[in-house]
């Protein structure tokens, strides 16, 4: 999604998003290395750690609330590994999550069913990471005990329960 300069520019964009964890947002000087070999790299809607920054500097908000890439981290902390500014561009990422929900209490990222459903959004870390010699990284999904644990965690979130047609839960 190319980001849109003609938007209305929020000033407190960057502010409210190093509120929430954000706080090494301004340590990044979008070098690109974060994005370098990303898993995400490889998705239908790649996440881009460097755009999404980009977008929270440029006071971009309405962009940044209709982004859904942030959701598509995968959690494998690979960019936090390679960023020479050590900006913590994943704490980046759900700096911008916490901010897309707490902006609007109805969003609901479509990612959320995916992480219901396999404890995960992508299939693609450890073969990755064992191309580069790098130890595995055990997803909860690896255990089917520990992964009814977790989905029994998310039912009892607000958004699973007021939404559980969409994670294939019957109304009791």
């Amino acid at each position: 999604m190319p980001v849109r300069l003609s938007e209305e520019r929020d000033p407190e964009l960057i502010k409210q998003i190093v509120e929430v964890g954000g706080e090494d947002l301004l340590k990044c000087y979008q070098c690109g290395t974060c994005i370098a070999d990303c898993p995400t790299g490889i998705a239908d809607e790649p996440l881009s750690v460097k755009r999404l920054i980009h977008i929270a500097k440029l006071g971009l908000s309405e962009v940044l609330i209709e982004d859904e890439s942030p959701w598509m981290c995968v959690t494998c902390t690979g960019c936090e590994e390679r960023c020479p500014r050590d900006a913590r561009p994943f704490e980046i990422v759900l700096a911008i999550r916490r901010w897309q929900c707490m902006e609007d209490e109805t969003y609901i990222p479509q990612v959320l069913t995916e992480l219901y459903e396999r404890g995960h959004t992508q299939n693609v870390i450890n073969p990755m990471r064992e191309e580069l010699e790098l130890p595995e990284i055990r997803s909860v999904a690896a255990n089917e005990e520990m992964l009814e644990k977790f989905r029994k965690l998310l039912r009892e979130t607000r958004v699973v329960r007021e939404h559980a047609y969409m994670f294939g839960i019957q109304e009791e």
